[in-house]
């Protein structure tokens, strides 16, 4: 085929060994910018059209819906037709098996996904039942202890009854026949250990590619050996420098062993950078050749020199903001698109004062990792309405729509329907028992009303197109009229947002070309599965994220803003090396997502509690060759040098996060690693590392 030829002509010579390479597992070690994308997309399209590998037994994994359209997109593009390969998430494959085996797992096929609001609400109910107070046991911290427990990771929460609250909320989630997000991929993995189905799989799939390895954790990597490590049938691509997720459970381990795990492993590294300046890629590579827990490579690129690294000084987190609103404004004058230019921080809370600024300047803007579209109010209750419809067990959408709109079913009717569920599996069946049983006809009638409501969405469910489905379930629930009525500023906003939901939905029937309840179900589970890069709109407005966010995404311009100790590298990284190395992974990742214009910023104050702080400038700012750096306003030597030490020069005065301010008595050896003996008031005299110190006087 011509354009595959063409393809693989232009690949550089690691690239092309990469797609040609199937003798034994194969490691890529793809630096970033390295087109990795375009070797896993050409050595899939390789398989089909040159070895003639039937495209539904080869498996290509990826970690958003995102990133795995786009692959299948360009595989496509390639061969120029339709390809049935498996190109999805860990978790959007672990659905298609579960479904495929649910009875083994004691599960109904059409089993419910819950999303993170979801499983507060279940926790809600599995706390009521047990007689413990939301104030003390809070639903989001127990969401994230349960999440960790499923993970392995440790989640240091020292609570009596957790185990008793875990336990009751995995039961719950059975008797609605509901999985949360971790479940799918605990449940895949249980189901690949089966030896019938772990044989039967492991041949089925011709060959696996993950991508990303180095993201992976516990379970992800079981599930990959079971497909693969019989036949060595596997092409791990990943990065240990951009592992920057092992608090939610990434083992970087599974890179770094990946020649022990597997055997007469291949490793090919890819070190040409087709993204970032020579001077972007000389800075990240500097930073990141401090870390030790890394294979090692060095990243080298033939794009020109480029502009110099901006650094700015500000003298308030106020001041920073509007440098880069300046910044923004400047380059989109030269003809830099603003869906070009992106500001990072390295927690959600940065980033209000930069949304102030782009406001007050009339900037347009989309931040990644707010509110998403399914999490919004009027979304979730139409969705609702669809789930109660389709699915007879699903109890979560049943109570969220049994008084939206207001019905008059109050906390004690829905103590009855909850006593009724307890004994009826049915939601209909249920809602039929509580009319019977309630005494106020009002009452009475409002569950008769909810009861044909949904009888009569579950009929046109099968007959209209989904777009008229979602416009009769707001005309036949009362829906806009309780937006005008709850929300009379901004109703007609969130009735747009609903018929943005009908379109989606038509949208995605059509492209998948399946009809019915099937649809509905492969519909919501992509819903519950979505991440935040699937929110990006293809429209010109600037982009505010956090770094984590960011990961492989590229921007023509990039801020990264709140480059202070205690913020980046985070306060949580101090005295653990590991930890400090993740947040240096971390910055490289950030570096690395500018092509062209990188600023990097700081404050010397910031408002932190409703007062100002005193900051110091980041220790990964003197990582930085200073040739690579201009400083845009003032020089601040706080950023060359390290805290001077010695009998004429040493700190008087120094503060420490958990001892406070305390008096210097002596000062051993220079710089960063100098140890420095101070008393503090409460703590009495303790020696600390002169960089876990901030020089007060």
């Amino acid at each position: 085929m011509e354009k595959l030829k063409t393809l693989l002509e232009k690949l550089n010579p690691q690239q092309k060994e990469a797609v040609l390479y199937f003798d034994s597992p194969l490691l890529v070690l793809a630096g970033a910018g390295s087109g990795k994308t375009r070797v896993i997309t050409v050595k899939i399209a390789y398989m089909i059209e040159e070895l003639h590998f039937p495209p539904e037994r080869i498996l290509a994994v990826t970690f958003t819906n995102k990133a795995a359209r786009e692959m299948k997109e360009r595989v496509e593009g390639i061969l120029g037709r339709g390809v049935p390969a498996v190109i999805s998430t860990f978790h959007s494959f672990c659905v298609r098996l579960i479904r495929a085996h649910s009875r083994r797992l004691g599960f109904s096929p059409d089993f419910l996904i819950v999303d993170e609001d979801d499983r507060k609400r279940v926790i809600k109910e599995v706390l009521k039942e047990l007689n413990l107070s939301s104030d003390l046991y809070s639903p989001s911290v127990l969401s994230a202890a349960i999440s960790n427990l499923k993970n392995g990771v440790a989640s240091g929460l020292q609570l009596e009854r957790v185990e008793e609250i875990f336990r009751a909320y995995n039961e719950k989630l059975k008797s609605i026949n509901a999985l949360d997000f971790d479940d799918l991929l605990l449940y895949g993995r249980e189901l690949l250990l089966q030896e019938d189905l772990g044989e039967y799989y492991s041949e089925y799939f011709r060959y696996v590619l993950i991508d990303e390895y180095q993201d992976t954790n516990k379970v992800q990597y079981d599930i990959a050996k079971a497909l693969t490590v019989k036949k060595g049938n596997i092409c791990a691509v990943g990065d240990e420098d951009q592992c920057i997720y092992t608090w939610r459970g990434a083992n970087i381990e599974n890179i770094l062993s990946f020649e022990r795990d597997f055997k007469n492993a291949k490793v090919i590294k890819l070190e040409q950078n087709y993204r970032c300046s020579a001077t972007i890629l000389e800075a990240a590579n500097a930073v990141i050749a401090n870390n030790a827990y890394r294979k090692g490579k060095r990243l080298f690129t033939k794009n020109p020199k480029g502009t110099p690294i901006r650094l700015y000084c500000a003298e308030s987190d106020v001041e920073e903001a509007l440098y880069i609103v300046k910044g923004i404004k400047r380059l989109i004058s030269k003809g830099i698109k603003p869906s070009e230019i992106a500001v990072f921080y390295r927690t959600n809370s940065l980033s209000r004062i930069v949304e102030d600024a782009l406001r007050k300047e009339g900037v347009a803007y989309q931040i990644v990792g707010g509110l998403k579209f399914y999490e919004r109010r009027e979304i979730k209750d139409i969705i609702a309405y669809l789930r109660v419809a389709l699915f007879e067990k699903d109890a979560i959408s049943l109570f969220r729509v049994l008084n939206t709109p207001r019905r008059g079913l109050g906390s004690s009717v829905e103590e009855k329907l909850r006593k009724i569920l307890e004994k009826e599996e049915s939601n209909l069946e249920a809602l039929k028992k509580l009319e019977s049983a309630l005494i106020q006809k009002k009452q009475r009638n409002s569950v008769g009303e909810l009861i044909d409501v949904i009888e009569l969405i579950r009929e046109k469910a099968s007959s209209l197109p989904p777009y008229d489905l979602i416009k009769f379930i707001v005309a036949a629930t009362g829906y806009e009229q309780f937006l005008r009525k709850e929300y009379p500023e901004e109703w007609e906003s969130r009735l747009e947002n609903i018929r943005e939901l009908g379109n989606t939905l038509q949208e995605f029937a059509e492209r998948e070309g399946i009809k019915g309840k099937e649809l509905y179900l492969e519909f919501l589970s992509t819903v519950t599965l979505s991440s935040d890069q699937d929110e990006l709109e293809d429209s010109e407005k600037v982009t505010l994220m956090t770094v984590h966010a960011s990961k492989g995404l590229e921007f023509d311009a990039v801020f990264l803003m709140g480059l202070e100790e205690g913020i980046f590298p985070h306060a949580k990284s101090q005295d653990q090396p590991e930890r400090e190395e993740e947040e240096r992974r971390l910055f490289y990742v950030a570096l690395t997502r500018a092509k062209k214009f990188l600023s990097l910023s700081y404050s010397k104050k910031r408002r932190v509690f409703g007062s100002y702080r005193e900051s110091e400038p980041s220790k990964f700012l003197k990582e930085i060759p200073r040739h690579l750096i201009r400083e845009v306003k003032g020089k601040d030597r706080r950023v060359r040098e390290a805290v001077p030490s010695g009998a004429s020069k040493r700190p008087k005065l120094v503060f420490h996060p958990k001892f406070g301010k305390g008096v210097v008595k002596r000062v051993e050896g220079s710089g960063d690693t100098a140890k420095v003996t101070a008393f503090f008031a409460n703590f009495g005299e303790k020696t600390i590392v002169m960089k876990f110190l901030k020089v007060l006087g």
